[in-house]
C-alpha cells in the first residue's frame, strides 16, 4: 500500500527536516522568529514591551507568507478578545491540519499561538485543547524541551481533568529526572484514567501512556481499547487510536496482533489523508515484519515511514523504522550493522532519537553490542562493552524506581549477555535470575530470547546437553509467537549443539557471508584458526566466531563435515 504523500526525497536514515532551496530556508527562519518573539512577549514585564514583541512577530509571520497568523498576532498585541478568539480558531484548525498531514514543527507553533490567543480571549477550555495538541506535536517531533514546557503549563491548568494534570506533572518530573515525584504522579494518572467514567478525550490516551511507562501493559491495553471503543462512532480519531493500541501490543511483544491493528489503522489513515499517522503505522508494521524475519516487508515499511518522517519532522515513525532495521540485522546475525543503526537512537547522536522511546531501544542495542564484540579488537571491545553497561544502567534505574518487572527481567537478560563477553562462567547465575523472572512476568517472545541467549552461552561453555534443553524451548516459543527467523536461529544453535531434527538436511554453503566462506575454505584446507587469522589479518577469536556461525549455518559439527559441505558446493 502506497503512502499517498511521501514528501520530498531525503538521504540517509536520520530525520531532521531538511528544506530545499533558499526560499524555503528563509520562510522557515521567519516562522521561527515569529514563534520566538511570541513566546518572548508572554514573558514581557509590561504591556508596551509585550505589544512591541507581538508586532514584530506579526511582521515575521507576514514575511513568512502567513497573513492570517500575522493578523492573529496583531489582534493579540491589541488585546482584542473577539479577534483573539477568531484567530485562535483559525490557528487551531491550521495546527491540527499540519499535525495530521504536514510539518509537525509548523503544527506546534500554530497550536502554541492558538493557545495564547484563546488565553487572551478568556476561553480556558479552548486554550487547554490547543495546549494538548501542541504537546502532541512536541511528542511526535521528539522535542523533549517543548514537551517539558507544555507539561508544566498543562500540569497547572485549571481546566484540565485531574488525570491529565497528574500525567503532565509526572512527565515534567521525569524529564527533570525527579523520579520521587514522577512515578507517583504517573501512577495516579493511570489509576484515575482507569476509573474515569465520562472523561476528557485526552484522559484515556494519556493514562495509557502513563501505564506503559510504568510497565502496566494490561492496564495500557484496556485504556487504549476503551478510547478506541468510545471514538469508533466518530471515526475521526480511529487511525491514531488504532496506532496507539498497536504500539501497546508492540511493547507487549504481541507482534502479530500489533501488525493486524496497524494494518487496519493504515487503511483508515490513508483513506482520511492522515499521512503522519500513516507514517507511524508503517513504522509499527516494519517492527512486526522484522520479528517475523520478512526482510522485504520490513525494509519497505521502514522506507515509507522514513519518507514521510523526514519530510515532516516526525521522530516517532523515524525511530520505529530505524529500530526495525536494526532488529532485522540482529535477527539475521549482523550485529555490527545493528549496533551502527541503534547506537544513535540510544545516545541521541543523530536526527533520529526520542526522549521517551529511547528506553525501549536499549535492550536491542545492548544485545547487538554483546554479539558484535567477538569481531572487535581488544580495546574497541572494552569500549563497546563499557558503553553498553552505562546505557543499560539507565534502564535498570527506571525499572527499579517504577517497579516495572518486565523491564527488570529485560535488564537482567541484557546484563547476562554482557557477562558472557567478559566472564562466560559468571553469566550462568545471571541467566538463571533473568530466566526465573521473565518466565513469571515476560512475554513468550521475551522468554524465548532469554532461553536462546542462555542456550548459546551454555553451548560455548561446552555444556551441550543443558544448551539443547533451552534452545528447544526457545524454538517452540518463537514458533508459537510467529517469530520465524528467530525460530530458525534457535534450530541452527540446536544443530551446533549436536541435535538435528528429523528430516534436517545440510544447507548449501551459498548461504554463508563472503567472510564466513573465506574462513571456511581456509579451515577446510587444514589450517588452524591461528593460521587463518594471520592470513586474513584478523584475530583468532574472530576466526573462531565465524567458524561457529559457519557450523550453525550449514548444520554441521566438525571440520570433516565442513570439507564435505564445501566440496558439494563447488561447481
Amino acid at each position: 500500500m502506497r503512502d499517498p504523500q511521501p514528501g520530498p526525497r531525503r538521504t540517509g536514515t536520520a530525520g531532521a527536516v531538511d528544506t530545499t532551496g533558499t526560499a524555503g530556508r528563509t520562510r522557515r527562519l521567519h516562522v521561527r522568529c515569529a514563534s520566538a518573539l511570541a513566546r518572548a512577549a508572554e514573558r514581557a514585564d509590561d504591556d508596551g514591551a509585550r505589544a512591541r514583541r507581538l508586532a514584530a512577530a506579526a511582521d515575521h509571520a507576514r514575511r513568512a507568507g502567513l497573513p492570517r497568523r500575522a493578523a492573529a498576532l496583531r489582534a493579540l498585541s491589541l488585546r482584542r478578545k473577539a479577534l483573539s478568539a477568531a484567530g485562535g480558531q483559525t490557528e487551531l484548525a491550521r495546527g491540527l491540519q499540519s499535525l495530521r498531514a504536514g510539518e509537525v514543527i509548523d503544527a506546534r507553533e500554530a497550536l502554541h499561538l492558538a493557545a495564547a490567543l484563546y488565553r487572551h480571549a478568556d476561553r480556558p477550555g479552548d486554550e487547554l485543547t490547543a495546549l494538548l495538541h501542541a504537546a502532541e506535536a512536541s511528542w511526535t517531533a521528539g522535542d523533549g524541551a517543548g514537551y517539558a514546557d507544555a507539561a508544566l503549563r498543562i500540569g497547572g491548568h485549571g481546566a484540565a481533568p485531574e488525570a491529565v494534570r497528574d500525567y503532565f506533572r509526572g512527565i515534567a518530573a521525569a524529564l527533570r529526572c525527579d523520579h520521587a515525584r514522577s512515578v507517583p504522579a504517573l501512577r495516579a494518572a493511570s489509576r484515575r484514567g482507569a476509573a474515569a467514567a465520562d472523561e476528557h478525550p485526552a484522559t484515556p490516551v494519556l493514562a495509557c501512556r502513563a501505564a506503559l511507562m510504568l510497565g502496566e501493559v494490561s492496564q495500557a491495553r484496556d485504556l487504549a481499547g476503551r478510547a478506541l471503543a468510545r471514538a469508533a462512532g466518530g471515526q475521526r480519531a480511529v487511525p491514531e487510536l488504532l496506532g496507539l493500541l498497536a504500539l501497546v501490543e508492540l511493547v507487549a511483544d504481541n507482534h502479530v496482533r500489533a501488525g493486524a491493528l496497524a494494518e487496519r489503522g493504515l487503511r483508515a489513515a490513508v483513506a482520511d489523508g492522515r499521512h503522519n499517522t500513516a507514517a507511524q503505522l508503517h513504522g509499527t508494521l516494519a517492527m512486526a515484519a522484522a520479528v517475523r524475519g520478512d526482510a522485504a516487508a520490513c525494509r519497505d515499511h521502514a522506507r515509507r515511514a522514513l519518507g514521510t518522517a523526514q519530510a515532516h519532522g516526525l521522530m516517532v515513525p523515524a525511530l520505529l523504522a530505524t529500530w526495525s532495521l536494526g532488529r532485522l540485522d540482529l535477527a539475521q546475525q549482523r550485529p555490527r550493522a545493528a549496533v551502527e543503526l541503534l547506537r544513535p537512537l540510544v545516545l541521541g547522536e543523530s536526527g533520529v532519537h526520542h526522549f521517551a522511546w529511547r528506553l525501549r531501544v536499549i535492550p536491542s542495542f545492548v544485545e547487538a553490542v554483546a554479539l558484535a564484540v567477538a569481531e572487535l579488537p581488544g580495546p574497541a571491545r572494552k569500549r563497546a562493552c563499557r558503553q553498553a553497561r552505562l546505557i543499560l544502567r539507565t534502564l535498570e534505574e527506571w525499572a527499579e524506581v517504577t517497579g516495572d518487572r518486565p523491564s527488570r527481567a529485560t535488564a537482567l537478560h541484557c546484563r547476562a549477555v554482557l557477562a558472557v563477553t567478559a566472564a562466560p562462567a559468571a553469566a550462568d547465575p545471571c541467566f538463571g535470575r533473568a530466566l526465573t523472572l521473565v518466565e513469571r512476568v515476560g512475554s513468550e517472545f521475551a522468554q524465548a530470547r532469554t532461553k536462546l541467549a542462555y542456550g548459546m552461552a551454555l553451548r560455548r561453555l561446552r555444556r551441550p546437553a543443558d544448551a539443547r534443553a533451552h534452545l528447544r524451548g526457545a524454538m517452540l516459543l518463537f514458533e508459537a509467537c510467529g517469530a520465524g527467523v528467530w525460530a530458525e536461529r534457535a534450530r541452527d544453535e540446536m544443530r551446533a549443539a549436536g541435535q538435528a531434527e528429523p528430516g534436517d538436511r545440510p544447507r548449501p554453503a551459498a548461504s554463508l557471508t563472503p567472510q564466513q566462506l573465506r574462513v571456511a575454505r581456509h579451515v577446510a584446507e587444514g589450517r588452524t584458526n591461528r593460521e587463518v587469522a594471520a592470513l586474513l589479518a584478523v584475530s583468532p577469536r574472530t576466526v573462531d566466531h565465524h567458524l561457529r556461525n559457519v557450523f550453525a549455518a550449514l548444520g554441521i559439527r566438525s571440520r570433516v563435515e565442513l570439507v564435505h559441505a564445501l566440496t558439494a558446493h563447488q561447481p
